[in-house]
């Protein structure tokens, strides 16, 4: 897990500051010990109640499995996988929580397997669209927008011209990042006639970029 959002954590703390859920708000995701586990905590402030929402809360046993906690890409979608115990049989073993946007909260997919998860992890560029700042990509980019960005945030740059007009992937990672906001709506009948002079000299820029 810290090797995917150590980007994000405040100081040397356990306190991690990312939008997580992709909500346009901020979330603090921490951890600490606590009885005889690890417990997990996301939440984020509530500005309408004016107190802390928690979207995401676990104890991971101890001694575990080691990642025990991972953002993970399963069946098209993201989420969260941890290694917890089953109260009602007795052992450990692997769940799956994606943000459910109705709930406002994670939730568990009840239909993945422990074994299936076992044998999935997450990648190191998870969160490579980490600072991508996507109305930028309304008007003409600058060199200056995409410098410091690595390959796997500068294919999510490229991508996101297109996800724009509403484009559907191949690619399972990019259909699942993009599924997570609220501006994309999937256009079954897209094609590159939706794109705009302005889009397509952006695509060009960032190409440039990623032969870099």
């Amino acid at each position: 897990m810290e090797k995917q959002i150590n980007q994000f954590r405040y100081k040397t703390s356990t306190a991690f500051f990312y939008d997580f859920n992709h909500d346009g708000n901020d979330d603090i995701l921490t951890f600490y010990p606590s009885g005889i586990g690890l417990t997990y905590v996301i939440k984020s402030f509530d500005f309408l109640r004016n107190q802390m929402a928690i979207s995401f809360y676990i104890v991971i046993p101890l001694p575990s499995v080691i990642p025990a906690f991972e953002f993970i890409l399963f069946k098209g979608r993201q989420g969260i996988k941890v290694y917890e115990h089953d109260y009602s049989t007795d052992n450990n073993e692997w769940c799956f929580y994606y943000y459910d946007r109705i709930q406002q909260k994670y939730v568990q997919d009840e239909n993945a397997s422990s074994e299936e998860l076992e044998q999935i992890h997450g990648s190191p560029d998870f969160f490579a669209e980490a600072g991508i700042d996507y109305t930028k990509l309304e008007r003409p980019l600058l060199p200056a927008d995409l410098e410091g960005f690595s390959k796997p945030a500068l294919r999510i740059w490229r991508n996101a011209v297109y996800a724009r007009h509403g484009r559907t992937f191949k690619s399972e990672d990019l259909q699942a990042l993009f599924n997570e906001y609220a501006w994309y709506k999937p256009d079954n009948d897209y094609s590159d006639a939706k794109l705009s002079e302005t889009d397509k000299a952006n695509i060009k820029l960032i190409q440039e970029f990623e032969k870099k």
